[in-house]
């Protein structure tokens, strides 16, 4: 994280020889006993109230801060057990000096999502923005010189801020203006389930054929997705793209979380290649596209892609930002894009495969919905699909919102604006400057939120999402003798079980992923074309590597606290084209 270490510039510049080490070593133990003190003052004083009970860690300030660096995974199955020994709803560790309160529970958590005013998450982004943009320092300053927030509205005392100076607001509008709003969704949507209908109709009717699923994935879904946002013209600059780019999600977690450049000189390496792509990609679509042609508000053209990346590249130029910044920008898109999408498509499909029933339902779900439009010749073609209707069937969305609860490990972060705050009634406030995070882990396996008679949250159940309710009785025909009784069924609704306190996989509060729709579109039209295309038949686990496995898929831990953890095997199965 970037308040234990030094800047990016000065980490990458940073050489230690075998004497350096030795004397930071030395420098640990004689620091020891003042660090205990610090620890016990800072323990001690402050606002009335209890203290938040202490994290465990056997050199104070370091360990857990190593650990946290090191193995996030590790790191939240710790916080976890401190929270449940200690039956409480907040938790206390110290990063390097800094103090990070972890809170549970819905009521807690809602406190987070506060007031920007009081709590503010501009910290996290501040991490990713160093880590994925590239921004010198001064492009930096100007985004933090920004206290005017997100909204329309400036935020108290914020008012005179120019409004080409509010570049939170304005970097959020992109993403209102060409990524949620309707029009250019559904656009995208489009595009998308075309190119993926196009790639699974390459696949022979009738016949059986082997795929490692994961795999699959990765190569198609991912670059169907690459080129709707970015364009055909990234993909056809740079073959190896998309290759690169998984090279790149591999590592991408250490370097957002802050170690510095010397100690994962590979990671540096990787991250430098694809960046080089997309700069490549980015110079090129300046020199081919006409801004005052006839696509310069189209909703996708194969320079630039998306009216959303279009747009992008043009405010990041104008308003000073290098095209240095832009590749970076896009880079830290794709890692939010594919990040998450590829690996809950896996999930639920994985689901999907090894339960017969559950991926039959799914597709009478689909067919009976009226989501395949009904005049399509699916044999001919990619099959049609109408986003609004597919993004709206209730078994799908539930299937959806439960791979992305038990596979989604995401911190919400917010730095203290002005302390104290309380987080949990009975508990001392948090100071000014503290960081405040509420785990995904946590909230999303919450048993008296999501459990259920016989389906405990901890396990994964389809239809968690659903209830049945009585739909509209409907008169039947009159024959000769009599009138018969209106006939009433029963249909399925979505029913969410949590609240957004109890469920935020995007984010939560007054900033949520703005790329949270389309992902959700992609993910679901992705399952519904596969659904309906094929019949399928699972062969075996797999190792990531094609060899047999020797137990089923969990959650990588390496991607936790930070997006989608990706299965750590690959599932094996046999597929047949049905349409």
């Amino acid at each position: 994280m970037e308040y234990l270490n030094t800047s990016a510039t000065q980490s990458s510049e940073l050489v230690m020889n075998k004497s350096s080490y030795i004397q930071i070593i030395l420098g640990l133990l004689l620091l020891f006993p003042l660090l205990l003190l610090l620890r016990w003052q800072s323990s001690n004083g402050g606002e009335a109230g209890k203290e938040p009970p202490l994290m465990a860690e056997t050199v104070p300030y370091i360990s857990n801060s190593l650990l946290c660096l090191s193995n996030m995974g590790a790191f939240l199955d710790k916080v976890r057990e401190t929270l449940e020994t200690r039956k409480s709803g907040i938790a206390k560790v110290y990063l390097g000096f800094r103090p990070v309160y972890i809170v549970a529970g819905a009521q807690n958590v809602q406190r987070l999502f506060g007031s920007p005013e009081v709590l503010d998450g501009d910290f996290i982004h501040f991490i990713l923005m160093n880590a994925q943009w590239g921004l010198t320092q001064a492009e930096m300053a100007r985004f933090r010189k920004d206290k005017s927030g997100r909204h329309k509205k400036p935020l108290p005392g914020t008012e005179q801020t120019p409004d080409d100076q509010r570049y939170w607001r304005n970097h959020n509008l992109l993403y209102a203006n060409f990524l949620s709003e309707a029009s250019h969704s559904d656009a995208l949507a489009a595009q998308f389930t075309t190119r993926f209908a196009e790639r699974l109709d390459g696949q022979p009717v009738g016949v059986w054929t082997t795929v490692r699923l994961l795999d699959f994935l990765k190569a198609h879904m991912a670059e169907c997705a690459i080129a709707t946002l970015f364009g055909t013209r990234l993909l056809e600059l740079n073959p190896e793209l998309v290759k690169r780019y998984w090279e790149y999600d591999a590592v991408a977690g250490r370097l957002i979380l802050g170690f510095p450049h010397w100690m994962q000189p590979r990671a540096v390496r990787v991250k430098a290649r694809l960046h080089a792509m997309v700069l490549r990609h980015i110079d090129a679509a300046w020199d081919s596209f006409d801004w005052a042609g006839p696509d310069a508000d189209a909703a996708w053209e194969p320079h630039f892609g998306s009216r959303l990346s279009r747009e992008s590249a043009r405010w990041l130029r104008e308003q000073g930002f290098s095209d240095h910044v832009a590749a970076g920008h896009t880079l830290a898109t794709l890692f939010g894009l594919n990040g998450n999408t590829v690996p809950i498509t896996a999930w639920a499909m994985m689901e999907l495969i090894r339960d017969p029933a559950l991926l039959r339902a799914v597709r009478d779900e689909l067919r009976q919905s009226g989501a395949c439009a009904p005049d399509s010749d699916t044999r001919s073609g990619p099959t049609p699909l109408i986003a609004s209707r597919v993004v709206g069937l209730p078994l799908l969305q539930s299937l959806y919102v439960e791979a992305m609860r038990l596979h989604v490990s995401f911190s919400v972060t917010r730095e203290v604006r002005k302390g104290p705050v309380e987080l949990v009634p009975g508990y001392r406030g948090a100071e000014t400057g503290a960081l405040v995070q509420a785990v995904s882990d946590m909230a999303h396996l919450d048993e008296a939120v999501w459990g259920v008679d016989g389906h405990p949250a901890s396990e994964f159940w389809a239809w968690r999402h659903v209830k049945f309710v009585d739909d509209e009785p409907e008169e039947q025909e009159e024959d000769d003798s009599e009138r018969n009784s209106p006939v009433r069924t029963r249909k399925m609704q979505f029913a969410m079980r949590g609240r957004p306190s109890s469920f935020f996989p995007y984010g939560g509060g007054y900033w949520v992923c703005p790329g949270r729709h389309f992902a959700k579109m992609e993910i679901m039209l992705a399952l519904a074309l596969m659904v309906t295309k094929f019949d399928f038949e699972f062969v075996e686990w797999t190792n990531l590597d094609g060899t047999k496995s020797d137990r089923p898929a969990r959650d990588d831990r390496n991607y936790a606290g930070i997006i989608a953890m990706v299965p750590d095997r690959d599932m094996t199965f046999q597929w047949k084209r049905i349409c």
